[in-house]
């Protein structure tokens, strides 16, 4: 199988999920869940097992139960990552009632996303859907199959996605979501102390700040997310399938791991926070850029209603 017909989504074609499950009556649950969704599922019952078959198969997406004690998902993770980059989806399957795994995930899980064991097949079936069309979407971009030449997608600076193409790609999830259903939310946020940094220190300073928030968002994200700079001191990330109602937690660990990283300025930790606010999607609808203008007021209200703890507004959306 060629990796165009794998990842440029060629219609007509089944796509391959691996399915990692140690628990056999999970693991045919899960299979034919996917089964139903329209996937050509490849069972496995032993994790140390999947490298070798991922290499055999390539697959489309990989899913992998998620559970303790030593949670071997993460670590078979972190081999698959090194045989098959960023253009192959991954998705933990985790049970709702271990907070243990859920919270092993979040904080050692390679940002990759998670799903209950509980969730329906439609669901699992549509948020792995979003995953390889949004995919197939950044390698058509990035290959300029679309125009014949290549687009210039990416800020020269941090190295994000620039405005243009985040803007695309809003407009291509609404089509999806309007489409086959769901939703996505639209994350925008901005270093505090942005302009205060670049008036006492400089322009150079002020780079480096922009730098290291890039930085600390792409460690956050998920694969399937969508990371850009769309101004001079604010960044935006679209986070397929990711409802309203996930906002609050996506917020708090965006929050954290900023909080958890530390810039320095001549020799000392400056203390920095993130601005942040969302809107999601079909709660606000309208045009890429009637979404993005409503998640940067959300943020810069946050400015007067922020948490003193680590200044960041929890936004209702």
């Amino acid at each position: 199988m060629g990796l165009k017909r794998k990842h440029g989504g060629k219609a007509g074609l089944q796509p391959t999920v691996l399915l990692v499950e140690p628990r056999a009556d999970e693991l045919e649950r899960t299979r034919a869940l996917l089964a139903e969704g329209g996937f050509r599922v490849v069972p496995l019952t032993r994790f140390d097992a999947a490298a070798p078959l991922f290499e055999v198969i390539r697959p489309d997406a990989v899913v992998l139960a998620a559970q303790g004690p030593d949670f071997a998902a993460v670590a078979t993770v972190r081999r698959l990552r090194q045989l098959g980059g960023s253009t192959v989806p991954l998705l933990y399957m985790v049970d709702p009632n271990e907070p243990e795994a859920w919270r092993h995930c979040l904080e050692k899980g390679q940002c990759v996303d998670m799903v209950s064991r509980s969730v329906s097949g439609a669901e699992l079936a549509l948020k792995l859907h979003s995953q390889l069309r949004l995919r197939a979407a950044v390698l058509r971009a990035a290959e300029g199959a679309d125009t014949g030449t290549a687009l210039v997608l990416h800020d020269p600076l941090t190295g994000l996605y620039n405005k243009a193409f985040f803007m695309a790609m809003i407009g291509q999830e609404t089509r999806r979501a309007e489409r086959y259903g769901g939703g996505f939310s639209v994350v925008t946020c901005a270093p505090q102390n942005f302009r205060a940094v670049r008036k006492q220190h400089g322009a150079a300073m002020a780079d480096r700040l922009l730098v290291y928030t890039a930085v600390v968002l792409g460690q956050t994200v998920r694969e399937s997310d969508v990371v850009a700079r769309v101004s001079d001191g604010e960044f935006a990330m679209m986070l397929p399938g990711t409802a309203a109602e996930a906002m609050p937690t996506v917020l708090e660990r965006v929050s954290a791991r900023f909080e958890l990283a530390r810039f320095q300025v001549e020799g000392k930790v400056l203390r920095t926070s993130l601005m942040l606010g969302a809107v999601s999607f079909p709660d606000v609808v309208g045009a890429p850029t009637v979404l993005l203008k409503a998640a940067l007021e959300e943020m810069r209200r946050s400015r007067e209603v922020r948490r003193p703890d680590f200044g960041v507004s929890r936004i209702s959306v």
